[in-house]
């Protein structure tokens, strides 16, 4: 007989239900509903990095859910048929201000009320029994990070680009590993073949998109330029927040930026800015990452400088 779902019955019956099941049957169609949206990428990267750090469920209210599930919940409540058919870029910025605060003493970002991570109630545990196949899957470039240096590879990025209010650029998600850094890990951890670390990263925008083989359009003209932003123990954090020359001992395979990465003031139209990169040089270079913002954004001429503040780029493990 097929199963039924938690429309298929009458308020009467509901309210007659033992509370697991009840449980059991929003969880279902929390799961249903969910799986018939079209996920945006940034929220998709946002679900990764969350399940990355806390576990790939979390408690809402009495319920314990995959991340996506959470969200509409925490913001729409637990009737799905109240949920939106399509996420908005509201669901976005909210999942944002979710993760934003990770950093900063110990904080888990603008938690919602009545969500508890699981491993605050002692179910930790378990998690991490079955986070071990995602963990598995990142041990080759979890590996490769601590041979290159501190150069991490990189699974997801959280980044604000910030300058006057409306300038802000919302949350960068779902970057991308190039084929020349893919090339290179494969070959120095299975081939035997030696790897020099890059001495510069540095930060390019653009335009238009580009790819695994780099491309798309930077930024050019009215003062751009790329911001050098070296790998090392002043620029970047260790995954317990660590700035100095000792061995990361964090849970959350993160790291941020310490300084501010400030490009120059536009002094013409730079336009509308929809990706970043890194990469070794000032002009041309290898291309190791890339990632596309959550919104485009517009730089105009004598606009301030656009800025990442410090902590806003966020290189995580996933």
């Amino acid at each position: 007989m097929a199963r039924r779902h938690l429309e298929d019955y009458t308020q009467d019956e509901l309210n007659r239900l033992d509370y697991l099941d009840l449980l059991d049957l929003r969880a279902d169609a929390f799961r249903r509903h969910v799986a018939e949206m079209k996920v945006p990428d940034p929220l998709a990267a946002w679900a990764a990095l969350m399940a990355k750090r806390y576990g790939p469920l979390v408690k809402v209210w009495k319920n314990k859910l995959p991340w996506l599930d959470a969200l509409m919940v925490v913001r729409y409540g637990e009737d799905p048929m109240k949920w939106p058919p399509a996420f908005t870029e509201a669901d976005v910025d909210r999942a944002m201000a979710w993760a934003s605060g990770h950093r900063v003493n110990t904080q888990r970002g603008s938690v919602p009320q009545g969500v508890t991570y699981l491993d605050d109630d002692g179910d930790r545990g378990f998690i991490r029994l079955r986070a071990l196949g995602v963990l598995a899957a990142a041990w080759m470039v979890a590996h490769a990070a601590m041979v290159l240096g501190g150069l991490l590879g990189v699974f997801a990025i959280v980044a604000s680009l910030a300058g006057r209010p409306d300038l802000a650029l919302s949350c960068v998600l779902g970057s991308a590993l190039s084929n020349f850094w893919e090339n290179e890990l494969i070959d120095h951890l299975f081939r035997s073949r030696s790897y020099t670390a890059p001495t510069a990263i540095h930060v390019a925008l653009y335009t238009a998109a580009p790819g695994e083989t780099g491309g798309g359009t930077e930024v050019t003209g009215g003062s751009y330029a790329r911001v050098s932003y070296a790998p090392g123990f002043a620029n970047w954090e260790g995954t317990n927040g660590e700035t100095t020359d000792v061995d990361s001992a964090g849970t959350g395979g993160a790291t941020q930026n310490r300084n501010a990465i400030t490009f120059p003031a536009p002094t013409a139209n730079w336009g509308s800015v929809t990706h970043f990169a890194l990469l070794d040089a000032s002009s041309g270079g290898n291309f190791y990452l890339y990632g596309a913002l959550t919104a485009a954004k517009t730089v105009n001429n004598l606009d301030p400088a656009p800025s990442f503040p410090v902590g806003s780029l966020d290189v995580a493990l996933a």
